[in-house]
């Protein structure tokens, strides 16, 4: 399992990851989107039985995922006879239980598919979109489609309670963690007719709308700076807890569910911080207590099944996967894993990171530093700048993150300006500067770390992925720290890729452009890797490779590595394991041979 070297073998860790989404729960009865390498990268809806044995739904020959919006989710619903779900192929299918799917909307044109949720009929209600146009319609098995909602806006999260239908929209020209409007809208109606506004508008984000126990709609808005959860009775909306933290991450998918209802009133739901998540229950009286301590970080799925509750947790020392707890329990109860097989022990013990933060030109950066155990002389350090760039730095088990670590290299992951978790003026910080303010909170860890005695002057660098990527470019690119930058799946030219993302998408890149421009090969001050995969569909494998002939034509230590078929994400086993392969030998390379 190890290389030949001291270290995690990237065949192993390739294999390791594992991804759960979408969980949910129905009548008793666990639901979720899990991948994994042993299945090939399929996403299968997976689900427990009484005596919560786990089992495939779905058929093993495609993919359960939806491309709505360009980067789906609500991609399955259960329903009281089978389930519904979109497939790899964009089409819409029913499944009864115990029988074949049947495909019923087969996908027409461009037209695309999520955003599941239940109808009351035993049909679905689904969000419909060509990219000019969204529709909310309900289908119901026999194939029939009700247009119930149409919109040059987009649309999301349809949810019913007795012919009343709450749905989200947002202008074409904003993202939803911008700009967002909650709508109510009547539809016994035959015709389609647009819905009276609740909640949201040009400076307020509202995501993920639900039908409480109690017939009351709730919804989480940004309005005071935080993303906190409210409640409407009548016109009256009021806070259910207010407080100075984000209770949603930003809602790059749909299908979001940050928040769940107990029998007794009581609502649960998360607090984020930019690195943990808390687990927080919300009494009817108004009082407060922390679920889960053992948790560090929770994806945005919450499932309440009377009084067990159910996540998708994580800890230092353990990836994410599926994590219950008994509500019912004393206030210290921790949550225990579930369905959790029995496996080798790795053959690496995780080393748990410490948060840190000092500071920089914009104030003060947090980040994660994870150190080799027992390291007491400076070592090699890689700073990793996180994708999104809306993304956060959660505090879990990361075997990527363990490979560096277990090959003597400090990990440092940095909150840099315009990460979540910290409130809408940080996440918006970021806006017209983004290859500056991101890059300069990236240096400023690394030279606090090199000041500090923890990494190596000689031996520092920085990587990322997406927009990570162009962070690393942009790194690469002015005098500072950094011996070597890897760019994975990188954007180079923000103003040329917001002309390609697709529409969703379009006014973030329209938004973060700043001065900094593209990244240009005769810039680059330091010898960088460049990743990327053939089957990329978000940023350009072209771009990537002319700019890495560029580079080479320039002469000096680069490197690239075009992996046949990779995607986005890199996520068959083979692609991870070729790029961390390669990033490692990068990084050894340069520390043999230092440019001068």
């Amino acid at each position: 399992m190890r290389s030949q070297g001291s270290g995690l073998s990237p065949a192993w860790v390739a294999r390791k990851v594992v991804s759960y989404d979408e969980l949910q729960v129905v009548a008793g009865s666990l639901w979720w989107l899990q991948s994994d390498p042993d299945h090939g990268g399929v996403r299968r809806v997976m689900s427990t039985d009484r005596t919560g044995t786990v089992f495939a739904v779905t058929p093993p020959d495609f993919s359960v995922g939806s491309q709505l919006h360009a980067y789906g989710g609500g991609s399955f619903a259960v329903v009281a006879d089978g389930v519904w779900f979109v497939g790899d192929d964009g089409s819409l299918f029913h499944q009864p239980f115990g029988c074949a799917a049947d495909k019923i909307v087969p996908v027409r044109g461009s037209a695309q598919y999520g955003e599941l949720a239940p109808a009351d009929d035993g049909g679905v209600l689904a969000v419909r979109g060509d990219g000019t146009a969204d529709e909310i319609v309900a289908v119901s098995a026999s194939g029939s489609v009700r247009v119930l909602v149409r919109s040059s806006e987009f649309l999301a999260y349809p949810r019913l309670a007795e012919g009343d239908l709450a749905y989200l929209a947002w202008s074409r020209d904003q993202m939803p963690w911008d700009s967002c409007r909650l709508l109510m809208a009547n539809i016994r109606s035959t015709s389609p007719r647009p819905g009276r506004l609740v909640a949201g508008g040009r400076s307020e984000s509202v995501v993920q709308p639900s039908w409480g126990r109690d017939g009351l709609l709730y919804f989480i808005s940004d309005r005071t700076g935080w993303w906190n959860l409210y409640r409407l009775r009548g016109d009256e909306v009021t806070a259910v807890l207010p407080i100075g933290s984000d209770c949603a991450p930003a809602p790059w998918e749909g299908g979001y569910q940050s928040y769940g209802f107990a029998p007794d009133g009581t609502i649960l739901l998360t607090v984020l911080n930019g690195f943990s998540t808390e687990l927080v229950a919300v009494d009817p009286a108004g009082g407060r207590r922390r679920l889960a301590a053992n948790l560090t970080s929770v994806k945005p799925y919450i499932a309440v099944d009377g009084e067990r509750l159910a996540v998708i947790g994580s800890t230092p020392s353990s990836a994410p996967g599926l994590w219950s707890l008994d509500l019912t329990a004393q206030a210290d109860a921790l949550a225990v894993p579930l369905g959790v097989a029995s496996e080798p022990a790795p053959p690496w013990t995780p080393v748990s990171p410490s948060i840190d933060a000092t500071s920089g030109a914009g104030g003060r950066v947090r980040f994660l530093l994870h150190r080799p155990a027992g390291a007491a002389t400076p070592v090699p350090l890689l700073v990793r700048a996180h994708p999104g760039p809306t993304d956060d730095v959660p505090l879990r088990l990361d075997w990527v993150t363990q490979y560096f670590v277990s090959h003597g290299f400090a990990v440092a992951e940095v909150l840099y300006r315009g990460s979540t978790g910290q409130g809408r003026a940080f996440r918006q910080t970021l806006h017209g500067h983004w290859g500056d303010y991101d890059v300069e909170d990236c240096a400023a860890v690394a030279e606090h770390l090199r000041s500090t005695g923890v990494a190596r002057p000689d031996a520092i660098f920085i990587s990322g992925a997406s927009a990570g990527g162009y962070t690393a470019l942009q790194a690469a690119s002015r005098p500072g720290p950094f011996a070597g930058a890897t760019a994975t799946s990188a954007i180079i030219d923000p103003t040329r890729w917001e002309l390609s993302v697709p529409a969703f998408q379009r006014p973030h890149a329209a938004a973060l452009r700043g001065p900094a421009g593209a990244a240009v090969p005769d810039r680059i001050l330091c010898p960088v890797l460049v990743v990327h995969g053939t089957a990329d569909t978000i940023t350009s494998a072209e771009e990537a490779l002319q700019f890495a002939h560029e580079l080479a034509d320039l002469g000096g230590d680069h490197a690239s590595l075009l992996l046949d078929g990779g995607d986005h994400y890199l996520s068959a086993p083979a692609a991870r394991e070729q790029a961390l392969r390669a990033e490692l030998d990068f990084y050894h390379r340069i520390m043999r041979h230092p440019e001068g």
